[in-house]
């Protein structure tokens, strides 16, 4: 908590646009320090897409931070590896098909992504290495913590101007308007004030790659594939693509996302949308000659469309005035490191204290200039690290094909520079600038 308080009423909050799990953990962090805040959602209820979120040590280290309740409630409802003996494991790897050069089969272990750095952090936090959570349940214990009447629903957000004396006034679709000492875009990878913010040249790029998404009950992932592969994080490499799975919700289900990339030059994704149909035939297509009890679990569980995967990587300021921008808004990664939501988490710890070590709304651009300065760069190398995670997993070049030594050394660095970041360090540097 910090030592002053916060110089902002609640006639003039700051605003936060889009109640996801970057914006509700945003909230949660300011209000602990006393400072009034108002959540603009557009949907008509908190809601979340998706099964499963895998956090690191750095991201559960920021829940903590954020709110030593936050983390707590986090905890109810996390699974970790059914296997006592891989606590300290990510994940484990496994080859997704019969080998090209060398003799190994569909299946086959590879090594287990563990921890060696520091693993005695996520025991002391009362975590393992890896831990997962059904979206909706970290939803649940974030609405859970938040007072009932600082939301306002069925709000889409169209843009803001500044008023004389240096509020902001929002314009929602339906008509309405609101007053705010600042504002903060919490409103993800399609993000309306990034465009405030950025301006419209900067947008998402897509990645070549697609996401098939699976939810197996327990019974039949455990049949499907074995108990040690259905109830530990598993990842499978081939030519091409890869494929995860982890449990959630205690083990009652298992997720399971296949991931296809496309080769080439000159892919693109031509749809407006970006969830689109896709059918058993073509999973099974883009899997052909892949570990066949796993493909054809997916294919029975597999919801019938496809997700495109986009990245926001860019070098101009997450700030412009009084509006700033936290998450996916500022830096969408792809899913290949499990680091998306643990970057908002970070993000929502860093900006809330910030802001509160100012004092005053009227320094409030002082802390976002701050935030930019620790947070664009180490959320920017997440983006360029994930997006070389998936060539290395899939294949892409003559380095990592079937290299599993050279797949090892490089996982093992980028994960030991995700998990292992100085929070408070990073606290304290962009302190110096305020």
């Amino acid at each position: 908590m910090n030592g002053n308080v916060f110089d902002n009423n609640e006639e003039h909050p700051i605003a936060i646009v889009g109640g996801g799990l970057g914006g509700l953990a945003l909230a949660i962090g300011l209000i602990k320090h006393g400072i009034h805040v108002h959540i603009y959602e557009s949907t008509a209820t908190f809601s979340e897409i998706g099964a499963g979120v895998a956090f690191g040590i750095n991201s559960i280290t920021a829940l903590h931070k954020i709110d030593p309740k936050l983390l707590e409630g986090y905890k109810k409802h996390a699974t970790f590896n059914a296997d006592c003996g891989r606590a300290s494991t990510f994940m484990s790897f496994r080859w997704g098909m019969d080998g090209k050069k060398h003799k190994h089969q569909a299946g086959d272990m590879m090594w287990n992504l563990n921890d060696i750095w520091q693993p005695e952090r996520a025991q002391a936090l009362g975590v393992k290495t890896r831990s997962c959570i059904h979206r909706a349940r970290l939803l649940d214990v974030l609405v859970a913590l938040l007072p009932a009447n600082i939301t306002s629903f069925k709000k889409s957000f169209v843009g803001a101007e500044e008023r004389v004396d240096g509020s902001l006034e929002l314009r929602f679709a339906d008509g309405t308007t609101a007053i705010a000492s600042a504002l903060i875009g919490c409103d993800g990878i399609k993000s309306k004030v990034r465009q405030l913010v950025c301006g419209p040249d900067i947008h998402a790029t897509y990645t070549g790659e697609v996401a098939y998404r699976a939810l197996v009950p327990r019974a039949d992932a455990e049949k499907a594939l074995g108990a040690e592969l259905a109830f530990n994080g598993t990842l499978y490499c081939g030519y091409g693509g890869y494929i995860v799975t982890y449990p959630v919700e205690n083990c009652d289900f298992v997720n399971m996302v296949a991931i296809p990339h496309d080769q080439g030059e000159g892919w693109s994704w031509s749809q407006d949308e970006w969830t689109v149909p896709a059918s058993t035939d073509e999973i099974r297509q883009r899997f052909k000659g892949w570990y066949k009890p796993l493909v054809d679990i997916i294919c029975d569980y597999s919801l019938p469309s496809k997700w495109a995967l986009f990245d926001l990587q860019h070098d101009a300021p997450y700030y412009k005035g009084n509006t700033c921008l936290l998450g996916d808004s500022a830096h969408a990664t792809t899913p290949h490191l499990g680091a998306g939501a643990g970057m908002a988490m970070e993000d929502a710890y860093l900006h809330s204290s910030l802001i509160a070590s100012v004092g005053d709304v009227a320094q409030i651009e002082n802390a976002f200039r701050a935030y930019d300065a620790v947070r664009r760069p180490r959320t920017q190398e997440c983006i360029e690290r994930s997006r070389s995670a998936a060539i290395a997993m899939d294949f892409l070049t003559p380095e990592f094909a079937e290299n599993t030594d050279t797949l090892k050394q490089m996982m093992e660095t980028s994960y030991g520079w995700l998990w292992h970041e100085d929070l408070d360090l990073q606290l304290s540097e962009a302190k110096k600038s305020l």
